[in-house]
């Protein structure tokens, strides 16, 4: 699970924002500046400290301790995000996205005397409009796009063994709280530094990523602090429910298995700089049309193709991340990250991805919580699908753009404004968006969108 403010919290914590999925809202803003004006009055008396405390509303006149004391923690924040793209893509446009998160934590060794057991249960409310439909990119603009409306998230209960060297879940969970992380590459804004666009675009509904949380069984095993193995094994498509899994209370269980393994190592050298290094790979079971062949072995692009695509059981993906300390002096600290993987060409419409970044926190004198990064993602685009586009040319004599690759580059600054409060303008670049395809209203076969420049700014309070 991320990092999140325990309760009471000693000393102040900005607040980041953390990959998650997608949305649809114009009232996002207008209720986060009603909350924020109201929140404090409600919240204690005499809130002399708010602009210092490590929430928006406190400890509640000591209610907040009093639970965590008995064994409930509360965390919830709000993330709004407000872009436009200025050129390039489908269309020019502007959109927001919000994200309010309630999570719950039921400490069972306090509760009930169950020793080494906790309940976590997630709730989400999503709003806004996905601007990434306006530029027509496969890696998702913001990690907080995703479908309108509330929907439960994680829910799932975790148990710890033999002094902490085993933790087990069982449950409703998503991969991304565990897997495929970079704490560096967490600072941004577009998805794919996240949960990466290999994974979203191969798996089905993009795979169990937040708030796209599914059936699940996680293990970790940890015999010391540099090393440990995780294995998980959730249901295949997390969208599996008769209507979508809109609300998250479907739990679907008949979509066959994706599973998921990653060796972690840490290390800290003789500088203090920590690095961390995983080696991981993912195997989902159903089935997966070929990108290019016909059931009878010809090109798709073939008037003699028959039969619908070749089928392929189960598709895979082997990955590598490298997440490194580069330079620390005083207040700041630079890293760097490294993240690459495969899939199979035949099936996986993204076959090679790889991003990587810098990530400079306490950038400025006297402010030690703002956080700078550039980061860039390359997902190419598979050869088995840029050769039926070169086959497609053949057989119409049209010069269509062939497939080759989307990129995107993200350049962003998150301001500690209090501990509670963060403001993270950012901007993307986006090259060769949907990977070198021509606009899908058919105006213009032979002409490629065109490279899009996006603008930003996200809010995050913690509550």
């Amino acid at each position: 699970m991320r990092s999140k403010p325990t309760w009471p919290c000693s000393a102040p914590t900005p607040s980041a924002g953390t990959p998650r999925a997608a949305s649809r809202a114009g009232i996002g803003a207008g209720l986060l500046a009603a909350m924020l004006a109201a929140a404090p009055a409600a919240a204690d008396p005499a809130p002399s400290d708010w602009l210092t405390r490590a929430t928006l509303t406190g400890d509640w006149n000591g209610a907040r301790t009093a639970l965590a004391d008995k064994g409930v923690t509360v965390f919830s924040n709000w993330i709004v995000d407000a872009l436009g793209n200025t050129s390039g893509g489908l269309r020019q446009g502007a959109a927001m996205d919000g994200q309010f998160e309630l999570e719950l934590t039921f400490d069972l060794d306090k509760l009930a005397g169950w020793k080494g057991a906790s309940f976590v249960a997630s709730l989400y409310w999503l709003q806004g409009s996905n601007l990434s439909t306006d530029v027509g990119n496969l890696l998702t603009l913001t990690n907080i796009a995703g479908q309108d409306g509330a929907r439960l998230g994680e829910f799932y209960l975790e148990n710890h063994f033999a002094d902490d060297t085993l933790i087990t879940r069982i449950g409703q969970i998503a991969a991304d709280e565990e897997f495929w992380i970079s704490d560096s590459a967490g600072l941004f804004i577009n998805s794919t530094f996240g949960w990466p666009g290999i994974n979203g675009v191969d798996l089905p509904a993009g795979g169990p990523a937040d708030p796209l949380a599914t059936p699940g069984v996680w293990v970790k095993w940890a015999p010391d602090a540099s090393f440990y193995v995780q294995a998980a094994a959730f249901n295949g498509n997390p969208l599996g429910g008769a209507n979508g899994n809109a609300d998250g209370l479907d739990f679907p269980l008949d979509d066959g298995v994706f599973a998921i393994l990653e060796a972690t190592y840490i290390h800290k050298g003789a500088n203090g700089l920590t690095g961390t290094f995983r080696l991981g790979g993912w195997y989902g079971s159903q089935s997966y049309d070929d990108l290019s062949l016909a059931a009878n072995g010809v090109s798709l692009a073939d008037p003699a193709a028959a039969g619908g695509p070749l089928t392929h059981q189960g598709n895979y993906s082997l990955y590598a991340i490298a997440d490194q300390e580069l330079w620390r002096s005083g207040a700041s600290t630079l890293s760097g990250f490294v993240r690459v993987a495969g899939a199979p060409a035949n099936r996986s419409e993204v076959s090679f991805y790889v991003d990587t970044g810098l990530v400079l926190a306490g950038p400025l004198p006297g402010r030690p919580d703002d956080i700078a990064g550039i980061g860039f993602a390359y997902a190419k685009i598979s050869p088995d699908l840029a050769s039926l586009d070169r086959t497609t040319n053949a057989l119409t004599g049209l010069n269509g753009p062939v497939q080759d690759y989307e990129a995107v580059l993200e350049v962003t600054y998150q301001a500690a404004v209090t501990p509670w409060l963060s403001v993270q303008p950012f901007f993307q670049y986006v090259f060769h968006p949907g990977g070198n395809v021509p606009n899908p209203d058919g105006s213009n076969p032979t002409q490629a969108l065109q490279d899009a420049a996006v603008f930003g700014v996200r809010s995050t309070v913690t509550f």
